[in-house]
C-alpha cells in the first residue's frame, strides 16, 4: 500500500517566521524539518496535516493550502506539502517524539535538515509550487531528483 503523508509548513506572517521541529526518534532523529505524518485510513490529506500539526505541535491550523508534491518512491512515501497561515494555541512540547520551536524566516537551519528538505523549501518559501521526485540510496543521500511538472 502506498504510504501517504503531510507536511506541515506554518507561517507566522507577523512576526516573519516559520514553525520548525527537531525529531527525537526514528530516521529521522536529530533532523530538523516541520510537523507532518502519515494519514490514516479514511482520512482526507487536508484532515491528516491539521490532526498532524495539532498532534506535534499543539497548534491549531486552519485553511491550509497545498505547495507541493514529493515523492520518495525508494522509500514508498509521498509526500503533500502545505502551508498555513492561519493557527491557534500554544505550542506544547511531545518531547518523546519532536521538539517544535519558532525560527526567523531568515534563520531557518537548513544545515540541520535533510538534503530534500534542503533542496525543495527555499522554492515554497520563494511562493512557487514544488512537484518532485527524489531517490534515495540505502544511506539515505540523494542520488537523483526529478522535476514533476
Amino acid at each position: 500500500m502506498k504510504k501517504e503523508a503531510s507536511l506541515s509548513i506554518v507561517e507566522d506572517r507577523l512576526n516573519h517566521r516559520v514553525l520548525m521541529i527537531r525529531h527525537q526518534r526514528g530516521i529521522n532523529q536529530g533532523c530538523i524539518n516541520f510537523p507532518g505524518g502519515k494519514k490514516e485510513t479514511g482520512e482526507t490529506m487536508e484532515e491528516c496535516v491539521v490532526r498532524e500539526t495539532l498532534e506535534e505541535t499543539g497548534l491549531k491550523i486552519e485553511n491550509p493550502e497545498q505547495v507541493g508534491y514529493i515523492e520518495f518512491p525508494t522509500k514508498d512515501f509521498y509526500v503533500y506539502v502545505y502551508k498555513s497561515t492561519e493557527f491557534s494555541g500554544e505550542i506544547r512540547q511531545k518531547e518523546d517524539e519532536v521538539n517544535a520551536f519558532w525560527v526567523d524566516e531568515d534563520e531557518i537551519p537548513y544545515q540541520d535538515m535533510r538534503e530534500a528538505d534542503r533542496n525543495f523549501l527555499p522554492e515554497i518559501m520563494a511562493g512557487k509550487f514544488v512537484k518532485r521526485r527524489f531517490m534515495y540510496d540505502e544511506n539515505f543521500h540523494v542520488t537523483d531528483i526529478v522535476d514533476l511538472a
